[in-house]
């Protein structure tokens, strides 16, 4: 094989994985969250459960590997299906299926609002930023309420 041939197949290589990265980075961007609360934590509390509901139009599985906000110290992925033991509800992803959606609810996938720096007061709204396994990030309004 000539080195013009390796060349041109290794160009033709580069771009392939190149618009791979693109398309990916660009269906991550079609993501959508929508009806997102925060349960009103009892007055004292340092901790609050979070839901939404995603919305996932790619031909991809989605992870969710972490979550932050300015509420809280951290936020961790929750699911409540995995037992009673706080512990074994502590997951480390979430997945959204592909042409699919999650709807986090308090029986099963909720994130959990740890060491609130302030209190929560029904009405306000929270911002919850979550992250994917690729780096891709999704803002989610979240209004506080009782139920």
């Amino acid at each position: 094989m000539s080195v013009l041939v390796r060349r041109a197949l290794s160009l033709a290589m580069f771009m392939s994985v190149s618009a791979a990265a693109i398309v990916l980075a660009g269906q991550a961007a079609g993501l959508a969250a929508s009806a997102g609360w925060v349960k009103t934590p009892a007055p004292g509390e340092t901790t609050a459960m979070a839901f939404a509901t995603i919305n996932n139009p790619t031909m991809y599985d989605v992870y969710f590997t972490s979550g932050t906000t300015d509420a809280a110290g951290s936020v961790q992925l929750r699911d409540k299906s995995k037992g009673a033991d706080q512990k074994a509800q502590t997951i480390t992803f979430i997945i959204v299926p592909a042409y699919g959606s999650l709807a986090m609810d308090q029986n099963g996938v909720y994130l959990l609002l740890q060491n609130l720096k302030r209190p929560l007061k029904d009405g306000e709204t929270v911002t919850l930023m979550l992250s994917t396994s690729d780096g891709a990030k999704l803002q989610v309004p979240a209004a506080v309420r009782k139920q």
